[in-house]
């Protein structure tokens, strides 16, 4: 019960009562897996919310791993990422976020130093205030003065 088991061993611990088999767990590192059978909903919900671990299973031991549509993978110790099908192609894919503004134009008010017009210019854009912006551009709509939270 030292290192972590990849292979036909099964270790059986006993408890006084099935629920401290959460506190088992607790004072452990986190586990790749925890197969629990049980038929109480009410231990389940505990093993979910009051343990960590890269999956859990509930009265089966292997139908996680044979659903590709599931993902597989640790936490912690136990390693990191998810593994299986689709998510194995995620995790070892790198998404590159490109983000591209146009020259095309470009708005004076975003720039320091800032008075309360271009505050409130700032503040309507922000908020996608279309109509704000052309009131405020024409002077229909005054600046707040000394607001300065968007």
């Amino acid at each position: 019960m030292t290192e972590e088991i990849f292979g036909p061993l099964l270790p059986i611990i006993t408890l006084e009562k099935i629920e401290d088999s959460i506190e088992f767990i607790k004072l452990r590192p986190k586990p790749l897996a925890i197969y629990a059978f049980t038929k109480s909903k009410t231990l389940e919900r505990r093993i979910i919310s009051e343990t960590s671990s890269g999956s859990v299973t509930m009265n089966d031991a292997i139908i996680q791993y044979a659903a590709d549509a599931v993902p597989f993978g640790g936490v912690g110790e136990s390693g990191i990422g998810r593994y299986h099908g689709k998510f194995s192609f995620d995790t070892f894919s790198h998404e590159k976020t490109v983000v591209r503004r146009s020259f095309f134009t470009d708005f004076w008010f975003r720039y320091p130093p800032w008075n309360d017009h271009q505050l409130q210019l700032f503040r309507v854009a922000y908020n996608y205030d279309y109509l704000g912006i052309a009131l405020v551009m024409l002077g229909l709509k005054r600046a707040k003065k000394n607001s300065y939270s968007i």
